[in-house]
């Protein structure tokens, strides 16, 4: 399926949630067109050193919600509906990038049944802490996972003030395991 392409500094994995400011015309475009057709759109991480700046993979967006900001620019709430493949990638004459996309399994750890919260109670303690005292995060979040450990792994991941570059090397290049002793030692570190 083909789909519009926006590459943002942004790390997002599925189910997860972000508000975006559009303001070009391209990208009010392309939202006028996802909500027109119910299609979503894809967002990316915006990388410096591939064709046209997308990376592989990416996220199918859902606009969840919209409204506007004190001096009037678009604000949509998305939603991260599941992991995308990106390819063939074109910009159309407004400069606005598309690409086939098919649904992908990463991070691989996401959809196997890596939900039980067991000894890492502190993770999902700590995560809902966080989102008790960020009303805007909290108002965000149409709906919680905070009982899969899979769930709460990935917003701690988007989380984290760690480059993007870290955060994909541990969504989409480190084993789970490692990856909770990651959080662990931070999460320890910073909210114990």
């Amino acid at each position: 399926m083909k789909r519009a392409i926006f590459p943002l500094p942004i790390f997002i994995l599925p189910e997860g949630y972000t508000r975006l400011r559009i303001f070009e015309p391209r990208y009010l475009t392309m939202v006028k067109n996802a909500l027109k057709t119910n299609s979503g759109f894809v967002l990316c991480t915006f990388e410096h050193d591939t064709p046209l700046n997308i990376s592989a993979q990416g996220c199918l967006m859902d606009v969840i919600d919209f409204d506007q900001d004190e001096s009037g620019m678009l604000l949509i709430d998305v939603f991260a509906s599941k992991s995308v493949q990106i390819d063939n990638v074109y910009q159309d004459e407004q400069e606005l990038r598309h690409g086939d996309v098919s649904a992908c399994n990463t991070p691989y750890w996401y959809n196997k049944d890596n939900h039980e919260i067991g000894q890492h109670q502190l993770l999902q303690v700590a995560l809902e802490d966080v989102f008790a005292n960020n009303p805007d995060l909290q108002s965000l979040y149409k709906t919680t996972k905070f009982n899969q450990l899979a769930w709460i792994v990935a917003r701690w991941l988007e989380l984290l003030p760690i480059s993007i570059e870290k955060k994909q090397q541990l969504a989409f290049e480190t084993n789970f395991d490692n990856l909770l002793s990651f959080l662990h030692t931070v999460i320890n570190n910073e909210f114990a």
